[in-house]
């Protein structure tokens, strides 16, 4: 094949514009820090890139909710706690005031001391995080439990609204929501509000009967809640292996992602000064070879 001077040069602008794509490519690489800016540069590890980056961020939104959860979760079991204290106290003052023996001095001091109580147990009732009540079920965003007009407490939520949240985290459903009917309510519907009440009334006029039967359902209300307990126990292990997991599983990815996004640094530099060498060279022959044109001497 005839080489010509036409040719001769066109292989040699050819040759030091490949030199030039991969300087210009090697210095993106190093004033970015990144392998792979654009689909372009390569399509199989920009897809990967895309979807590890979809994955970072949904495991940010599990580990959202996980937090979330586990918040809700530590308000249930220090209100819990303290709801079972108040429910032993309040078997104690029952056992207590159906002694015949007391004055009624002493069952006037037990009663004023039942009526703090119901008044302590609608303020845990009516705990709230963030402007949400947290016993509201599916009604968290209007108080638990009011005064009526006859004075008494009542709860406002309605049945339907007895709904436990739940959280997703990766096609896994966590309940960890209590509600009101969980924790203040009998099975068979008695509020702790009205039976505190009620045992209230009974001290202080002596009627032992009727104590009897309120501390039957303070016996029933105190062992729900013990097992709301134990099931609050229970969910914060599995929101604490959840959190552990998905703490794990952002690490990994976030590992992955740099191997096939972040650029060599030590390489890339290595890479551009070569380049950098070549450049000059391929610039110096082609100085040598391209003939001089009329331009060349004005």
């Amino acid at each position: 094949m005839r080489i010509t001077e036409n040719l001769l040069s066109s292989r040699t602008l050819n040759d030091i514009q490949d030199v030039l794509r991969k300087y210009s490519d090697l210095n993106s690489q190093l004033t970015s820090g990144k392998k792979v800016r654009y689909p372009s540069d390569n399509a199989a590890v920009a897809t990967r890139i895309s979807d590890l980056d979809s994955r970072l961020r949904e495991i940010e939104r599990y580990k959202t909710n996980v937090e979330t959860a586990q918040n809700y979760v530590n308000m249930y079991d220090t209100a819990l706690q303290e709801v079972s204290s108040i429910y032993l106290r309040v078997k104690e003052l029952a056992v207590r005031g159906a002694n015949d023996t007391l004055t009624k001095e002493d069952k006037v001091a037990i009663s004023e001391e039942l009526n703090k109580i119901n008044t302590q147990l609608v303020s845990i009732a009516n705990t709230e995080i963030s402007g949400n009540y947290v016993f509201g079920g599916a009604k968290n965003n209007q108080k638990v439990v009011e005064i009526d007009g006859s004075g008494d407490f009542k709860i406002t939520v309605p049945s339907q609204a007895n709904i436990r949240q739940k959280i997703s985290v990766g096609g896994q459903g966590i309940e960890y929501g209590k509600t009101v009917y969980d924790v203040f309510v009998t099975d068979s519907g008695a509020s702790i509000f009205g039976i505190v009440k009620r045992l209230s009334q009974a001290i202080e006029s002596g009627d032992n009967t009727s104590i009897q039967n309120e501390l039957g359902n303070i016996e029933e209300i105190q062992g729900k809640t013990l097992k709301n307990l134990a099931e609050v126990g229970a969910t914060q292990r599995v929101l604490e292996m959840t959190s552990n997991r998905m703490e794990d599983f952002n690490t990994f990815s976030t590992e992955f992602l740099s191997n096939e996004a972040d650029a060599d640094i030590a390489q890339v530099v290595m890479e551009l000064a070569m380049q950098q060498n070549v450049l000059q060279a391929a610039l110096k022959a082609a100085g040598n070879i391209i003939p001089p044109t009329l331009a060349d001497f004005l």
